[in-house]
């Protein structure tokens, strides 16, 4: 459960975190663009954008994406009838004008050649200043269309942020006051008027297109109508849904609950609780690694030879060097251990810290060294998995993460119908519910049982009296003090050091100097392997506008920014 808490605050974090950060704080309070058409076809363009600007900046950035067979011409920048330096990098261009903490009003003009589209009965200004790549916001934004003389005709039709948002005024200027438009989206403009009005420009298709323009504009509508149908209805039937969801959610948390009460009800039961030190009911190099988040590190190597000459296994040959006794081995792992160190890296069953010193220098030992390490872990694993200390509950996981995968679609619904809070809530649930999937995996009666004990005894190592301690034979002060080497306890570690440096040898407690002795030889083994392992790893190892993707009409587009 704890687990869990944890990932999905992670999740959400970064949920909630922004996607972009950028150089420059700032924002577009106020836009107007004036397009004025041109008898010859061309478009004369006109904007004013007001930025309020939050700190040290240097100018703005504005993306222009001509559509196909246009082309952006004579691009200009002023504040105040002040010209302002311009850099052209493909489609964007940079205006520079430095400043801080302050409200800036920069004018742009450009001309756009051969905007207009003439056809035989009707002219069209068909354009996206802006597109899906566009990274900032605008708070307000107004589009004005101004044909070269009074028509007789005109035809005005928004798409996407644009739509329904065109006013046809009395001389044939169309007016679209579009508002706030947000960053990421498209908002394609069309005007038409009478081909007569753009005598200079050259029909592009010998064709009408009045019909066309009026059918994509009852298109429109209907789907507009389609549109408030699906969110009517999914805002009536997002209730139930999430409600079940969450339901099915809170009896999930409440079986797993159980069945964790349950089980340490059990364990508790089961456990002896006259000892300190646990029975064994795995190997030493399995429990360690068990109790270490089945990480494995260059301690668990020590701790393991370690564990092999306290099984009497290995004798020790001074203070440097190991000697194979018995290869009769009780576990795999171990058979493993012993052919690496004592056959591969050492000789005919004899390993020294040199050998692995001399074995570790040579470069093209590395790979090897690093595989048979994993060889080695895998097959302690493997004695883990053996042990079922995990209920992994395939069957019921699966089927969790089914449902919350189910929602996945229906949240991207909801968002698209603008159901924000509902899509929140399903994403929430969706995610919770495929994380609940990825961690349930309850432990065993036996997996919390050596958890449980285990970390009793690191808990309450400190506390154990040196009466206590040297009333123990040899075997449990090892295997205690092998256990702290291989999980990296460094308060087990000292502890057992104090107790056996603070008893001097007796005909009752004659194992005494070997304990101090196996300790210096355990802290040189850990030094040297993971000295070894770093030796054997390897070493593994943007302010600014950009160009936009042209996701308008016509494959145009653009944006703005700030830098």
């Amino acid at each position: 459960m704890k687990k869990l808490v944890i990932l999905l605050a992670f999740v959400f974090t970064i949920i909630l975190l922004p996607q972009h950060v950028f150089a420059v704080d700032f924002s577009i309070e106020n836009t107007e663009i004036n397009a004025y058409l041109q008898e010859n076809g061309d478009v004369q363009v006109i904007e004013q954008h007001t930025y309020e600007f939050d700190g040290d900046f240097n100018g703005i950035t504005r993306t222009l994406i001509p559509k196909e067979n246009t082309q952006i011409i004579d691009f200009q920048a002023s504040e105040n009838n002040t010209s302002l330096d311009i850099e052209q990098e493909e489609n964007l261009y940079k205006a520079y004008r430095s400043g801080s903490d302050e409200e800036v009003k920069v004018d742009l003009s450009y001309t756009i050649k051969n905007g207009v589209e003439v056809y035989t009965d009707l002219a069209q200004f068909y354009w996206p200043f802006f597109d899906t790549s566009n990274e900032s916001t605008y708070q307000n934004m107004d589009i004005y269309v101004y044909p070269p003389q009074s028509p007789q005709e005109v035809l005005a039709l928004g798409y996407d942020e644009a739509y329904d948002t065109s006013n046809i005024e009395s001389d044939g200027v169309v007016h679209f006051a579009m508002g706030e438009v947000k960053s990421g989206t498209n908002g394609d403009i069309r005007v038409a008027y009478e081909a007569s009005l753009f005598p200079s420009a050259s029909v592009l298709e010998n064709k009408t297109i009045r019909e066309n323009i009026l059918a994509d504009q009852a298109k429109l509508e209907e789907e507009v109508i389609a549109y408030e149908n699906r969110q009517e209805l999914l805002s009536q039937i997002s209730p139930y849904i999430v409600s079940g969801f969450t339901l099915f959610l809170l009896v999930l948390f409440y079986i797993a609950w159980r069945k964790k009460k349950s089980r340490l009800w059990e364990v508790d039961r089961s456990s002896s609780q006259a000892q300190l030190l646990p029975d064994q009911e795995m190997s030493l190099p399995a429990t360690m690694l068990y109790m270490n988040h089945m990480y494995p590190k260059s301690n668990l190597l020590a701790a393991s030879l370690l564990d092999l000459v306290r099984k009497g296994k290995v004798n020790r040959d001074g203070e440097t060097t190991f000697v194979v006794v018995d290869a009769n081995t009780d576990y795999p792992h171990e058979r493993l251990l012993i052919n690496w160190l004592f056959y591969k890296i050492g000789d005919n069953g004899v390993f020294s810290l040199e050998n692995l010193e001399d074995y570790t220098k040579k470069k093209e030992n590395y790979s090897t060294y690093n595989s048979d390490f994993q060889h080695w872990v895998q097959a302690v694993k493997a004695e883990i998995k053996e042990n079922d200390l995990v209920d992994k509950q395939i069957g019921l996981r699966w089927t969790i993460a089914v449902a919350g995968s189910l929602l996945i679609p229906f949240s991207i619904l909801l968002g698209v119908h603008s159901l924000f809070m509902w899509m929140f809530f399903t994403i929430f649930l969706s995610i919770t519910l495929i994380l609940f999937a990825i961690i349930f995996q309850p432990k065993t009666v036996l997996g919390l049982r050596i958890k449980q004990q285990w970390q009793t005894l690191s808990s309450n190592y400190d506390n154990i009296s040196e009466s206590e301690w040297n009333d123990w034979m040899k075997d449990k002060q090892m295997q205690a003090f092998i256990y702290a080497i291989g999980t990296g306890n460094k308060s087990m570690q000292k502890r057992s050091e104090d107790m056996g440096h603070n008893f001097a040898p007796t005909h009752n407690n004659p194992q005494t100097n070997d304990f101090v002795m196996f300790m210096v030889i355990a802290g040189t083994l850990n030094n040297h392997f993971d000295n070894a392992s770093s030796s054997v790893s390897a070493a593994s190892g943007s302010s600014g506008g950009v160009p936009g993707g042209g996701a308008g009409v016509g494959g145009g587009g653009g944006g703005s920014g700030g830098f």
